[in-house]
């Protein structure tokens, strides 16, 4: 990557990293667990957060796709449903994102309606969501700009964050999860940092105006994450 995705970056620390810290996670899940009254709420925090689904494509699951999902561990979201994309999306059900998407069932009930029913019976809006979430951050004393959009930006990040993987094949991976046609729109997750400031990391990855080559980019990110 060139000085041209240095100065990218350097243009967008502006917007902030924009996902969850560990710590800001781990009081949310301490603080929503706890919680009798947060018990769909964390179902749907912990959903979101192991999958890296957009809102809008999670709340138009119904409980009769879910149940299908759960069954075979794979969820399908149509096209027809995604942002600007013209291809489905498929993910793994496994691990936490299989018990969450489980206990929305439970959640729910019998028949087939809604995964997350709001107001008259309709799907859950995503306003409505966010602002369940500012509650919770609220709650839990940790940054109350947190969105639904935080969730998916986490994921990217904790994949990127943890992977051995060279910056573009981490990239082309993560696409693949997240549903992106376009590896390229995933290259912001490598920067984004959980706990760091954004500019050091940008520093660390773009010292000068000469080309990072991947293991000088790999050393960075991992000394980063240390």
């Amino acid at each position: 990557m060139g000085s041209s995705n240095k100065l990218h970056w350097q243009s967008a620390q502006a917007t902030g990293n924009r996902c969850l810290t560990l710590r800001e996670e781990r009081l949310l899940r301490r603080t929503m667990g706890l919680r009798s009254d947060g018990a769909r709420d964390f179902a749907m925090f912990r959903a979101l957060l192991t999958t890296g689904l957009r809102i809008g494509e999670f709340l138009s699951l119904t409980t009769g796709e879910v149940r299908t999902a759960v069954r075979v561990e794979r969820l399908l979201i149509p096209a027809s449903r995604r942002k600007g994309e013209a291809c489905d999306l498929f993910v793994h059900l496994r691990g936490e994102a299989l018990e969450a998407f489980a206990d929305l069932l439970r959640l729910a009930g019998e028949g087939d309606g809604p995964l997350v029913p709001g107001r008259e019976g309709a799907a859950l809006t995503a306003r409505a969501f966010q602002l369940r979430l500012k509650f919770w951050a609220k709650e839990a004393g940790i940054d109350d700009r947190l969105s639904p959009h935080w969730l998916r930006h986490t994921f990217g990040a904790e994949f990127c964050r943890v992977t051995l993987a060279s910056p573009t094949e981490t990239c082309v991976r993560l696409a693949k999860l997240l549903g992106h046609a376009d590896p390229r729109n995933c290259a912001h997750y490598l920067t984004m940092s959980r706990d760091d400031d954004p500019g050091a990391a940008v520093e660390a990855a773009w010292p000068s105006r000469k080309r990072v080559t991947k293991a000088q980019a790999r050393r960075a990110f991992e000394a980063r994450a240390v």
